[in-house]
Formats: C-alpha cells, structure tokens, sequence
C-alpha cells in the first residue's frame, strides 16, 4: 500500500505514476493533487484531484474526496464528488456521491446524485435514495428505486418499483410499473422509436 504525499521538496508532482506492482494507493485529505495521474492497482481518494485519474483496477472516491476530471478504470466507487465523466466496468455511487458531466459503463447502480448523462450496456439500478437528473439514461434494463427526471431509453425493460418515480420520456421496449411506482411524461415504444429514426434518415 502507498501513501501519497508531498515529495522532500514539499511539492505535489503534477504527474504520478503508479508502481509496477499492483497495489493500493492512498490520496489523504489533506493532500490537493493538480495533474493527471495514471497507474495499475487501486487508488482511494479521500483528498482533492484536479486531473484525469486512469488506473487499471479500481477508483474509490470516498466521501471527502473531490475529483474534477475524468476517471477511466474497471470499477469506480463514488461516496464524494466527482465533476467529470466516468468511463468504467462497474459504478457503484453510494448516499453521499455526487457525479456530474458523463457516465459510460457496464453496470450502475446509484443511491446518490447523478447530474449526468448516461449510458450502460447491461443494467442500471437506481436505488431508493437515488436521485437523478438526465438529458438522456440509457440501458438494455433500468431498474428504478428512486427517483429519475429527463429522457430514458430502455432497450429491454423499464422497471419501476414501489417508491420509484419517473419523469420525462420514456422509450421502452417492455414496462413494469410496481404498485406505488409513478411515472409521468410521454412514453414511446422502442420500436417505434427506431422505425421514426429510419424514416428520418430516408428523409
């Protein structure tokens, strides 16, 4: 495990590169990074990073952690802020997380704040204290447990259950509304959303 700190000088290298062997580095609260930092292992943030972060394995933003860049790695966690895009395997935003700008991903699933676009290829879970808002969400399954304002696209299933609220326009292929679950604003069957988009591009 790596501590990271100041070097002898009492300067933050605008660069770090992470070692050979994989391991886990700490960015503490105190410490204010400015600059990209690329790597292999896991780094947890629990300082401030003004800069991309690309690692190989995992990111992990604690709740003190402040990210503004762009994080690029197979598994990101968010507890703290990040104001910037995420491009990842899985995301897993807890409470107290707060993304803004992009999301590319895999899977999600969020109990936080998303001021994002997003796009996941399998599924999207947005938990009961999730909270978001989007020009546009899309994924094959979204499963909605919290609350979710903007344009979603559900390529398989739209999924809304008890305390899950949905508004804006939806196009889904297949819709499952629990008892207790809401969803207001215009809806679209995927297919007929891809037929209009041929008929546009004949035009």
């Amino acid at each position: 495990m790596a501590l990271f700190g100041k070097n002898d000088k009492g300067v933050v290298p605008k660069e770090v590169k992470g070692s050979s062997a994989k391991s886990t580095t700490i960015i503490t609260s105190c410490i204010v990074i400015h600059g990209e930092i690329k790597g292999c292992g896991t780094i947890h943030i629990d300082g401030t990073v003004q800069g991309d972060v690309n690692v190989e394995e995992s990111v992990v933003v604690g709740k003190s952690g402040v990210v503004s860049g762009h994080i690029y790695a197979k598994n990101v966690t968010v507890s703290g802020k990040v104001n910037g895009s995420i491009n990842c395997d899985v995301l897993d935003v807890t409470q107290t997380g707060v993304i803004s700008n992009k999301i590319t991903a895999q899977k999600i699933i969020s109990d936080g704040t998303l001021n994002a676009s997003i796009v996941a290829k399998e599924t999207i879970h947005i938990t009961q204290n999730g909270k978001v808002n989007t020009e546009k969400m899309q994924s094959k399954h979204i499963l909605v447990n919290g609350h979710i304002e903007g344009m979603l696209i559900a390529s398989e299933l739209l999924e809304i259950n008890k305390e899950g609220q949905v508004k804006g326009e939806m196009t889904v292929k297949k819709l499952k509304v629990t008892e207790g679950g809401l969803m207001l604003g215009t809806m679209l069957t995927y297919e007929a959303a891809n037929s209009l988009k041929g008929k546009e591009k004949e035009d």
